[in-house]
């Protein structure tokens, strides 16, 4: 337990070190995979000219239309990547890395995803339930109270396109919150602790 800002608190830590190299990484692979759906859609793009010049006025407009679309689909999602990519650059160059992954306080949970600018906040009784899984790279999912959302009294942070990006429909109608920590330091059992502490031992790791 740690003192801050005149409450006490839990701090779950990870490696900074690891979290770096993660995202040199990404910087590296992302743009590859953005340039490849480019280079998909201009073979697409170049097969449907190629038939149409061949096939000359006899070809379907069909058949044109069935096989352009995925052009299109691919154009428009490696735009919306290289715009991801440059929103990435933003924040991390804004942002330093950081060894806190989460703090819990008897206010909540706020959760730090690292491509995030802002972590997420959530009340207790906003959240259902946690799940920490894996030792080193682990998961962490947060299942949020029925109807709660970005929008929800107290809770911060969910409206961030980053934020959405992690968030999944569960099987009951939920949503949950799902982001991985880099080379967890804290066991799963003292997280567990920690989460039934400062909740009133309403929430633990299910």
């Amino acid at each position: 337990m740690h003192e801050g800002q005149g409450h006490q608190e839990y701090i779950v830590t990870s490696d900074p070190e690891a979290v770096a190299r993660v995202r040199a990484s990404l910087l590296r692979t992302l743009p590859v995979a953005a340039w490849a759906g480019v280079a998909s859609a201009v073979v697409i793009v170049s097969a449907v000219a190629l038939g149409l010049f061949a096939l000359g006025h006899s070809a379907s407009r069909l058949w044109v239309l069935v096989f352009a679309w995925p052009a299109a689909f691919l154009g428009y999602d490696a735009r919306r990547r290289f715009a991801d990519i440059r929103r990435l650059k933003r924040t991390w160059a804004a942002k330093e890395v950081s060894p806190v992954a989460m703090r819990l306080s008897a206010e909540g949970l706020r959760c730090a995803i690292d491509s995030a600018p802002e972590p997420v906040f959530l009340p207790w009784s906003a959240i259902a339930q946690v799940r920490v899984t894996g030792q080193g790279l682990s998961t962490v999912r947060v299942d949020l109270a029925p109807g709660v959302s970005a929008t929800t009294p107290g809770v911060s942070g969910l409206e961030q396109p980053e934020a959405r990006m992690r968030m999944r429909r569960t099987w009951n109608g939920g949503m949950r919150l799902r982001f991985t920590v880099y080379a967890l330091h804290q066991p799963i059992s003292e997280i567990d602790q920690a989460l039934g502490h400062f909740s009133n031992g309403r929430i633990g790791i299910r």
